[in-house]
């Protein structure tokens, strides 16, 4: 575990290092971009505001239920994106992802789950402030999980609906490439949800989602 700690810390101080340089030093050529190609939005639709782009997923969670038995979760997964700003506060999209989940558990005999997770989900992010945003984004998930004992392997499959909704931290500026960093936890209840655990008590468990990502304008003007 504290590798997998040690890891996510690693990449939020790349990203946050990486996207400072890059900011600073191109900030005042921005601006003036800003102006000059892209016009309010009050003025219709414009391509210039589509961006796209994507990331990674990380993902752990362990906990001990009232029998004493031990489950912990392990995700990562690619997760590409398609939006636009529809000002300077508000951004739509889509987003699908591929995950793959890995849990053990230890009631009664020891478990092990390797889940594929297939999923497709539609965004708003809310940009309050410099730097910070707010995404909500409902899901629709495809599941495959293979389950493993020391008696027998069994193959299932079954969909759920999930509800994430989390804060980001990255230097958004319309038309620019921009990194971020978005933690979410699913607020919904299905028992399918691949961030969500139920132990055989019917207890549930959000497990956070970390997720890591790169945008860019692919019709930005070119100067």
């Amino acid at each position: 575990m504290k590798r997998i700690i040690t890891s996510l810390l690693w990449i939020l101080v790349c990203q946050y290092s990486f996207g400072q340089e890059s900011f600073h030093d191109h900030r005042n050529s921005v601006e003036v971009e800003k102006k000059d190609d892209l016009p309010p939005t009050s003025e219709g639709f414009n391509a210039r505001r589509i961006f796209t782009g994507g990331g990674i997923s990380l993902g752990y969670g362990s906990t001990v239920d009232g029998n004493n038995s031990t489950n912990s979760t392990f995700n990562i997964g690619a997760i590409p994106e398609i939006g636009y700003n529809l000002s300077n506060i508000f951004d739509v999209g889509i987003a699908a992802s591929v995950n793959y989940y890995s849990t053990t558990s230890s009631y009664y005999v020891s478990s092990k789950f390797h889940n594929v997770n297939y999923s497709l989900g539609a965004f708003v992010r809310v940009h309050p402030i410099d730097d910070f945003f707010v995404q909500v984004m409902p899901e629709q998930d495809w599941i495959r999980q293979k389950q493993i004992t020391s008696n027998y392997t069994y193959i299932t499959k079954y969909q759920s609906n999930s509800f994430l909704v989390g804060i980001g931290y990255g230097h958004r500026v319309i038309g620019e490439s921009y990194f971020y960093t978005l933690l979410m936890i699913d607020l919904g209840k299905d028992k399918n949800s691949p961030y969500n655990y139920y132990d055989q008590n019917g207890n549930v468990s959000s497990l956070p989602v970390l997720r890591g990502g790169f945008n860019f304008y692919p019709f930005r003007k070119s100067h």
